[in-house]
């Protein structure tokens, strides 16, 4: 911590673009930590120094390509990690936010000094997408971070929105090397936000980072429509004829934090069901014409996604099949638990008793088989034990109605700590009695207060997996390995494929593998990949004869 403030507080004496952009050449750049509060040390100067509102405008120019690389290492610090946050994640998050706003302000103040100054004119809606885009990398943060606060950052888009309508410079096209379009606006900053907002509310982790890529390409594919009628307010998702009547437009009610606007997304729309369609006969990725961050992505989930998010599609397999009844009012309880990459605490969860392949089947001798009926409280006392841990690791949360993305859940008080795209069970509670239990994962994990009021306080949107859980064994074939603990989804005999949950790690097409379940041995064939978690992975596999 001294460290930190002995580098905030030094001040490097820039005055001109030709000694930031020497400066800039003296940073550390293999160690972000010290490059970030080097440039929020700089920032801090500008913002106590008296200088030319050009020289001001210059040095932020210089140095925004540099200091956007920077923040995005920096981002490792607190991007993804399990919430609650702790201290020194805590801290590496609110340096990130504070710099980004003395960026934003900077930017802003060189607009105010606009106002004053003719050789500046030319560049006021530079300086508010400047801005605005320093608001969307602050909402961006906040989704990896997990951390609330999204409203006061959409709260300064508007204000940002409004200030350049009053100019008449929202719509005017600014350069932006970092753009994946090269240029944007003070209006695209804004739907560019909506964007980013919509797809924190439905993906995580890799997922979501994707489609924060896409949104900056995409901003301009969505609209505002001039005027919205009174059902439309109050529609979640509609199709309305335009004007002219010629083609239906794709309207959304976009609900985050206090702000609540329709709008069109009729051309984003058809953009994703065009690019399915092609991917669906096999096009390429030039074909699909999609940002080149995105190349080693797939694809297909990654569009499939994007309309979830965007356009509220829904995707096959991925959501419940009506295992967990929750009533209609919310506000009933439900014992909420994880146990990381510790499948066999999960199958006890699941199955109500320890796993037991990995343990000797029978007694080869009398020595063992002695040894077995002496010390067979030993082995009793070792399930009992698990049992005591399975029952520690479920948590007492509240759940509210089912909502567009999965289930609500909340959390009043410290507990473990979890993350996005983590596999869990759940158990719903209602009237004192415990149902079973379903398998989901974390699709949407939140802290929403982080003034120090609140601790633990965690705000979830869990989605279940499709099938009723059961537990089983799994090992690959013609391999002497112990068995490991899985789940299968639904039906077994149901058709020639079932769904398997297993750990990280495990699929390979064409795999061979054996499956224990109910004291019956499978071969199976994996097929193909359905899903991946944060530590697990769902798959459709085949049985063989």
């Amino acid at each position: 911590m001294q460290l930190t403030e002995m580098m905030l507080a030094e001040r490097p004496g820039i005055t001109t673009a030709r000694g930031a952009k020497l400066w800039l050449g003296t940073l550390q750049l293999s160690d972000p930590r010290s490059s970030h509060h080097a440039i929020s040390a700089l920032l801090a100067e500008l913002a106590e120094t008296q200088m030319a509102p050009r020289n001001r405008l210059e040095i932020l120019e210089t140095i925004r390509i540099q200091a956007g690389l920077t923040n995005s290492q920096y981002a490792a610090r607190y991007a993804g990690k399990a919430l609650p946050l702790g201290p020194v994640e805590r801290n590496a998050f609110a340096h990130a936010n504070a710099q980004w706003r003395r960026l934003a302000t900077a930017y802003l103040t060189c607009f105010e000094a606009s106002l004053d100054s003719p050789e500046l004119a030319v560049h006021r809606a530079l300086c508010l997408a400047r801005a605005g885009g320093y608001f969307c990398d602050i909402l961006q943060a906040q989704y990896r971070a997990g951390q609330g606060g999204a409203e006061d950052v959409l709260d300064d888009l508007q204000r940002l929105v409004e200030l350049a309508a009053e100019y008449n410079i929202g719509d005017a096209l600014v350069r932006d090397s970092g753009h994946p379009r090269g240029s944007t606006s003070v209006s695209l900053t804004y739907r560019r936000a909506l964007l980013i907002g919509m797809a924190g509310c439905v993906a995580c982790g890799r997922e979501r980072d994707a489609l924060f890529e896409l949104a900056a390409f995409w901003e301009g594919r969505i609209s505002f429509p001039a005027q919205a009628g009174e059902s439309q307010r109050h529609a979640v998702l509609g199709h309305v004829a335009d004007q002219h009547g010629v083609r239906p437009r794709h309207l959304r009610v976009v609900c985050l934090g206090r702000l609540r606007c329709v709008v069109d997304v009729s051309r984003l729309s058809r953009g994703l069901a065009r690019r399915m369609r092609k991917l669906a006969r096999g096009a390429t990725f030039e074909e699909l014409r999609l940002p080149e961050a995105l190349r080693n992505r797939p694809a297909a989930d990654i569009l499939g996604r994007a309309r979830l998010a965007w356009c509220g599609g829904r995707i096959s397999g991925e959501t419940n099949g009506g295992l967990l009844a929750v009533p209609g009012n919310g506000g009933h309880g439900v014992s909420l638990s994880f146990a990381g990459n510790d499948f066999e605490a999960m199958y006890y969860m699941v199955a109500g008793e320890p796993f037991m392949l990995n343990r000797p089947e029978d007694a080869t001798n009398r020595r063992s088989y002695d040894e077995l009926f002496v010390f067979q409280h030993v082995s009793r006392a070792r399930d009992a034990d698990r049992a005591r841990e399975a029952v520690v690791l479920f948590e007492d949360w509240e759940i509210g109605a089912r909502g567009e993305y999965g289930f609500n859940l909340r959390r009043a008080r410290p507990g473990a700590r979890f993350r996005d795209g983590q596999l869990i069970a759940m158990r719903l509670r209602q009237d004192g009695d415990d149902g079973p239990v379903t398998i989901a994962h974390i699709r949407q994990l939140c802290e929403p207060r982080i003034d120090g009021h609140g601790a633990g306080l965690l705000e979830a949107v869990a989605e279940a997996l499709k099938g009723k859980p059961h537990g089983v064994g799994v090992r690959e074939a013609g391999k002497a390995q112990p068995w490991c603990a899985g789940f299968r989804l639904g039906s077994l005999h149901a058709n020639d494929s079932i769904v398997l949950v297993l750990p990280c790690g495990w699929f390979r097409p064409g795999k061979i593998v054996e499956m224990r379940d109910a004291g019956i041995a499978y071969r199976l064939r994996m097929d193909a990949l359905l899903q991946r978690g944060r530590d697990f992975e769902q798959v459709r596999v085949g049985i063989l004869a």
